[in-house]
């Protein structure tokens, strides 16, 4: 039987065409990002009214950490309203901080945000230079509080120095609730070793629990954190989550912020009340 010559052929073929240099450089043209203005507005009971305003910016836009990443960042001289229980508060244009954890702002009441559950609020932001406004709704929550944090050590021998922490919370079945987790060790200032959001849905009774590995030493400091929040916080705070992701994994679909806010300046952001129970709790044997 006689070979055919693409027997011969074929593999030198194929060698050649893997062989060919099939980059090329592309000169792709993007349209201009048009950048929004962003609310970050956290009512907590006790503090006064604060919002920072900034304005965002595109994917390959230059960020740099220089004298004037402030005057690039900062929207200014705004008029900025919260209305609640009849009254009307004005947050001046001025820089106040934050310190543990550190947050900024760039509008400051002079009130104090009240703690009474079922308040509601409506903010009211109208930019310079007729750039539009920005309007936003939330109501306070009733705080939901740390049950107990119960420490205990590894039952393994070797690793007995070792201890977990759980943090328990009782859930209104009556309600549908989320919450955001959070936990520090040593520092409320240091990057959380959890962070991330829980509703009650998948709870078969009321208790709900979060907790650690066996991985803190005696004399570790702990902090806890479990905010109650409303829905849009938690739509709002995924949707981050999810962008975050996508920034860093080029297989991943580009994800939309969910914001609730809304006005003809076209923001993004939140305006959201922030109700959280906080414990401390060193390790001891």
């Amino acid at each position: 039987m006689k070979n055919s010559i693409l027997q011969y052929v074929a593999p030198f073929a194929i060698l050649a065409f893997a062989a060919c240099n099939l980059s090329k450089e592309v000169d792709i043209i993007l349209p201009e990002y048009d950048r929004q203005p962003v609310v970050e507005c956290y009512l907590e009971p006790g503090k006064p009214f604060r919002l920072l305003l900034t304005q965002s910016y595109g994917f390959f836009d230059p960020f740099a950490l220089d004298s004037s990443f402030f005057q690039k960042t900062l929207l200014q001289d705004a008029l900025v309203t919260i209305r609640y229980n009849g009254q009307t508060d004005t947050l001046y244009n001025t820089f106040s901080i934050d310190p543990h954890p550190l947050k900024l702002f760039n509008y400051t009441g002079l009130n104090i945000v009240p703690a009474t559950p079922g308040i509601d609020y409506e903010l009211n932001i109208t930019l310079p230079d007729n750039k539009g406004n920005i309007t936003g709704h939330t109501i306070m929550l009733p705080l939901v509080p740390i049950d107990s944090i119960v420490v205990q050590f590894s039952p393994d021998t070797n690793k007995d120095t070792l201890a977990r922490a759980l943090t328990y919370v009782t859930d209104d079945p009556a309600t549908k609730d989320y919450y955001r987790r959070l936990l520090n060790y040593n520092s409320l200032d240091s990057i959380p070793e959890q962070d991330f959001l829980a509703d009650d849905r998948i709870l078969t009774s009321t208790k709900l629990a979060f907790g650690t590995g066996y991985e803190l030493n005696i004399g570790d400091t702990i902090y806890n954190t479990v905010c109650h929040i409303t829905k849009d916080y938690y739509d709002y705070y995924e949707s981050v989550q999810l962008a975050v992701i996508g920034n860093i994994n080029p297989f991943a679909q580009p994800s939309p912020i969910k914001s609730n806010v809304i006005g003809t300046a076209n923001p993004l952001g939140i305006f959201t009340c922030l109700v959280y129970d906080r414990r401390t709790t060193v390790i001891k044997k």
